[in-house]
């Protein structure tokens, strides 16, 4: 064996002893986090119960909001009213609100038909939402999410029981296609590890995290935030607002449940693809440098497994049979157990029904590298396209032309 194959193999020796560091590492991690269950404790039932105001915008969700709506309708919580906002919808999203606010004087329905100038459509819905609603706490809830009866009751308990004046919840990741399953948990860790939640929920850090899917504020601390005004340009309003809130020195807290709530994000590769690139571009800081990290790291420490198994099996099938090509196909092997194992465990806390699926992180991790790629194309043009509106300079230019 020569000294330069001793110099690879001793390198990537080192490459994989990074994986039972890692194992350790998640074992201590998520010994810190706040998990919630149905049988967690619940806010107790009285006259004290503050009024919550549910506020789900909905733009083109009329296959997923009647759920949402049948089980915030079902909460054991004795104080709700429940918003819905039906942002520019082309389907049957307004009607689903409607027949529900027939039966339950709780809901109310909120149209919008125009998007103002310098905001998102998910932020501008919630600043009109928020302003008419009566709550003396706001739920802001994705229309793709469902939740058990205890959810929000577990959760007022859970910021009561904190002092915290913001709460947010991690869900279940439903996650039923192919494409969903093998991709959709993997996007999550490559986002969470860059809000580890013992920091966040850590009031002496200044990290801070939200997942707006599922919000809990108290209202005087989302009007002394600056509400979804301040943050009114930005994809994920929620990572943001909580910034605000705890810069102004009030406590936040992010738990995670497989349990009270759930959500499916996306259902198609091409969703996935485009709803990844544009959470990453923003929850990154629409810079590209940190982006670039999160293609690096990976190619390092994940994919040398499989590049060092398929050398030393070229190697050893061309007839190169010797202690290197034997040693390199020994720790790629050790790797890809490793690497897996790993993998398994962090799939599983996001999405139970999913861990199998780490088995494909080598396909996974390839169309990971291929939405930092597009997250960092939206670093270079500032322009964004979602749910058929285009944010940034090409809609600057477009409202320019038309005014012409």
């Amino acid at each position: 064996m020569t000294s330069t194959e001793r110099t690879i193999l001793w390198i990537y020796a080192a490459i994989v002893a990074a994986w039972p560091i890692r194992h350790l590492a998640i074992t201590i991690i998520f010994g810190k986090f706040d998990f919630l269950s149905r049988s967690s404790p619940g806010y107790s039932s009285g006259e004290d119960a503050p009024l919550v105001s549910a506020i789900i915008p909905a733009k083109d969700e009329q296959g997923t909001l009647g759920d949402c709506l049948r089980s915030v309708q079902t909460q054991n919580y004795p104080n709700l009213e429940i918003v819905v906002v039906d942002d520019r919808s082309s389907d049957g999203t307004a009607e689903i609100a409607r027949r529900a606010a027939q039966s339950d004087p709780r809901v109310r329905l909120i149209s919008i038909h125009q998007l103002p100038d310098g905001w998102t459509g998910k932020t501008h819905a919630l600043h009109v939402a928020s302003a008419e609603s009566k709550g003396e706490w706001f739920w802001f809830l994705d229309a793709d999410t469902r939740h058990a009866p205890e959810s929000l009751s577990v959760m007022m308990e859970y910021a009561r029981a904190n002092k915290a004046v913001m709460a947010s919840l991690v869900p279940e990741m439903r996650c039923e296609s192919f494409w969903e399953k093998v991709i959709q948990p993997l996007a999550g860790i490559v986002l969470m590890r860059s809000f580890p939640l013992f920091r966040v929920n850590n009031d002496a850090d200044t990290l801070a995290f939200a997942n707006g899917q599922y919000i809990l504020i108290r209202q005087d601390a989302y009007l002394a935030s600056g509400g979804h005004e301040a943050v009114r340009d930005r994809f994920v309003e929620d990572i943001y607002l909580a910034k605000r809130v705890k810069a102004l020195g009030l406590p936040i807290r992010v738990a995670m449940s497989t349990e009270i709530s759930s959500t499916r994000m996306y259902t198609n590769l091409a969703q996935i693809i485009r709803g990844w690139s544009r959470i990453l571009y923003d929850a990154l800081g629409r810079r590209a440098l940190p982006l670039i990290g999160k293609v690096v790291e990976p190619l390092i420490f994940s994919q040398t497994g499989d590049v060092a198994v398929l050398v030393a099996a070229a190697m050893l099938i061309l007839g190169a049979a010797g202690p290197f090509a034997w040693w390199l196909l020994g720790l790629g092997i050790v790797h890809q157990i490793l690497k897996t194992s790993v993998l398994y465990r962090m799939y599983r806390f996001s999405s139970p029904s999913s861990a199998r699926y780490a088995l494909w992180y080598t396909l996974a991790g390839l169309l990971m590298i291929w939405v930092c790629a597009k997250a960092i194309g939206m670093c270079r043009t500032g322009r964004v396209t979602w749910r058929g509106t285009v944010y940034g300079p090409k809609a600057a230019e477009g409202a320019a032309s038309s005014s012409v």
